[in-house]
């Protein structure tokens, strides 16, 4: 992962408490955040995906407002988010050379710095949850669920089913992104459970892989014969598991 990869960066010039004080507020929420200059530094932690741009401005700052924008620009191309702090009249100057309506959030001096932090954490939240891909993983074994969670939610939302039936219930009410379907379930299997997707219009287009414990010829012709969107071992190691879901969901993006 890059070096600055899901942090947030604080944009400032002025040498001051506050700069500590929003990486500790940070601290607090459970995420990295560091405060940078203006320079080739901080365009490049925009460029390796910061979660997030924090504008702070200052004399010192409106000063390299041209550089400035240059480093919202290239947060704006990399869809990074764009905040920004300041008193009035700094922000009126700001926005002689920044695009304001591009901005996600404004914060007006004097402020309360939990608050602030906790409003940004907060938005930022929503967005990764509209932008991430949900995925419904059904397996009667709650081991292999917890499993399943845990390494794909850096990611994805991982939405858990531990039977047929209440996947089919959950899928009355939502539509996600791809279903990882446990092919041997007791009472209803994996291959009932697509069936009943299949045959409902709301659910028939939602893209089913398989999990198995077997790879035997005949185990993976009886799954591959169902055509499912593909089959994976649940004794495949995570990170190989992981990748599979990565490129899935990038071959469909490039197909789509």
């Amino acid at each position: 992962m890059s070096e600055h990869a899901g942090e947030f960066i604080i944009l400032m010039e002025e040498q001051s408490y506050l700069g500590t004080s929003f990486e500790k507020a940070f601290e607090k929420k459970g995420t990295k955040a560091t405060v940078m200059h203006v320079s080739k530094d901080s365009v490049e932690a925009i460029q390796e995906k910061a979660k997030a741009l924090i504008i702070c401005t200052s004399t010192e700052l409106l000063h390299k407002v041209v550089s400035v924008k240059v480093i919202m620009d290239q947060a704006i191309k990399n869809n990074v988010s764009v905040f920004a702090m300041g008193n009035v009249e700094e922000l009126d100057v700001l926005w002689k050379t920044l695009p304001k309506q591009m901005v996600m959030d404004i914060f007006v001096r004097p402020i309360n710095m939990g608050e602030m932090v906790d409003s940004i954490c907060k938005q930022i939240d929503e967005i990764e949850k509209r932008e991430k891909k949900k995925i419904l993983a059904v397996d009667d074994s709650g081991v292999v669920l917890r499993n399943i969670k845990s390494l794909l939610e850096d990611r994805y939302q991982v939405v858990l089913a531990n039977s047929g039936a209440l996947a089919i219930k959950y899928l009355a009410l939502n539509t996600p992104d791809l279903i990882l379907l446990d092919y041997e379930m007791p009472i209803v299997d994996g291959k009932q459970v697509m069936q009943m997707i299949r045959e409902d219009s709301e659910s028939a287009k939602i893209p089913i892989i398989f999990l198995t414990g077997k790879n035997d010829a005949q185990t993976v012709m009886q799954v591959m014969e169902l055509k499912p969107e593909g089959y994976l071992l649940k004794t495949m190691e995570p990170g190989k598991l992981h990748a599979a879901i990565d490129d899935f969901f990038l071959k469909q993006s490039l197909e789509g």
